[in-house]
């Protein structure tokens, strides 16, 4: 039976946020500074988890593991380097529409839509968490352990057949994952790290071994010999990817001025910022995930956002006849939104998305052997998000 209900409560309640305050009005008398309220004020040399800058410039916050902007949120493909400490010659947009997320949590429900070449009907909702907690307390300079988690839950409501096995399409699939990330700065200005996380992404979470997934990911970050730009170096893996085997990554962090900036190599990436209230970008990582996001700050507490996204999710299915046999629910999505910063660091986004070239699929890689596939007709989508950028 559909979830819908409490998707759409989850909706409600995030959307509810956008009543709470978020900021004082410009002719109220300045607020009386207040003694220290943790050991954060009042020792010196402790960094406020994912806020307070390091001496070589870069946040916490940029090492965090990537959150997805949208509503499906399972097994999206990670960016596999964090991002290099600026020149102090290159200015970096301070918009907090540009910053990673410890904490996002949100859902996305699409309704049904007619399954090819069956007489049945479609329709997916979903809902997501993730969170990153620095282990200890973080000290200037020193390295720094995070822990991770991600959940995700994926319904598909249909009556639709795979059509090869003839199996009902499964009506629930899920992603639990927990491990750690560990940062390193080095006494040269790199930085080395990596990210672990374990956990089951089935529809029947944790029911066998071979139902476990993985995501390992180690990088070495150096600066470029003109000290303005960048090298990135990477190794990435898991069995739950498009492609499920280790894939290196080699990119040169190209900053020819303060409004342009591009990662060439894989993964790769572009950005431009015209100015603090424009920003433009384009990522992509092997094999076909492709994310581009168009943001136009309307006020001081609203952005305007436009993107075009593909999403892939993959799982294990408990009762496949080959260990090495994975499930895929694929779509490429448009969608235009709003994204409105809240009291205290969160901020709440909400889309409408339009979704084509949606499938589902069974096969021991992306591109070829492709079996049970089910296609359906393109729709509408909206999602919601609430994320902490503190």
């Amino acid at each position: 039976m559909s979830q819908w209900p409490i998707t759409g409560l989850l909706f409600l309640i995030l959307w509810c946020g956008c009543c709470l305050p978020v900021g004082a009005s410009t002719d109220a008398e300045p607020p009386t500074p207040e003694p220290p309220q943790s050991i954060f004020d009042e020792q010196p040399g402790l960094l406020r988890p994912f806020e307070t800058p390091s001496p070589n410039g870069v946040s916490l916050v940029q090492y965090l593991p990537p959150v997805a902007m949208f509503g499906i949120d399972g097994n999206e493909e990670p960016i596999v380097d964090p991002e290099d400490p600026p020149s102090p010659t290159i200015r970096k947009s301070s918009s907090p529409f540009r910053q990673a997320a410890p904490f996002a949590m949100g859902g996305f429900w699409a309704p049904p839509t007619a399954v090819q070449g069956q007489p049945a009907n479609l329709a997916i909702n979903s809902q997501f968490a993730r969170v990153s907690v620095p282990l200890g307390t973080p000290v200037e300079g020193q390295p720094i352990w995070l822990g991770v988690g991600k959940f995700g839950r994926l319904e598909l409501a249909t009556d639709a057949i795979l059509p090869d096995s003839g199996q009902r399409v499964p009506s629930q699939l899920w992603l639990v994952e927990t491990g750690v990330m560990h940062i390193r700065p080095l006494a040269s200005g790199s930085t080395v790290g990596g990210t672990f996380l374990i956990g089951s992404a089935s529809d029947q979470p944790y029911a066998a071994g071979r139902d476990l997934t993985l995501m390992a990911i180690a990088f070495y970050n150096r600066p470029a010999k003109n000290e303005r730009d960048a090298w990135n170096f990477s190794i990435f893996y898991s069995p739950t990817s498009q492609l499920p085997y280790p894939i290196p990554g080699v990119a040169y962090v190209w900053r020819p001025s303060e409004e342009i900036e591009a990662k060439i190599g894989i993964p790769a990436a572009f950005e431009y910022r015209p100015t603090d209230d424009w920003s433009f970008s384009v990522g992509y990582t092997p094999l076909v995930n492709v994310n581009a996001v168009a943001r136009r700050r309307l006020g001081e507490n609203l952005s305007a956002i436009a993107f075009y996204r593909t999403d892939t999710e993959i799982y294990f299915l408990a009762d496949r006849v080959r260990d090495s046999e994975r499930f895929y629910v694929f779509d490429q999505r448009a969608a235009v939104g709003l994204e409105r910063v809240l009291a205290r660091g969160f901020a709440l986004e909400m889309t409408a998305d339009y979704l084509f070239d949606r499938k589902l699929f069974q096969g021991t890689n992306f591109t070829s052997g492709r079996t049970d596939v089910v296609a359906f007709d393109p729709g509408l989508g909206l999602s919601l998000q609430l994320l902490w950028r503190r």
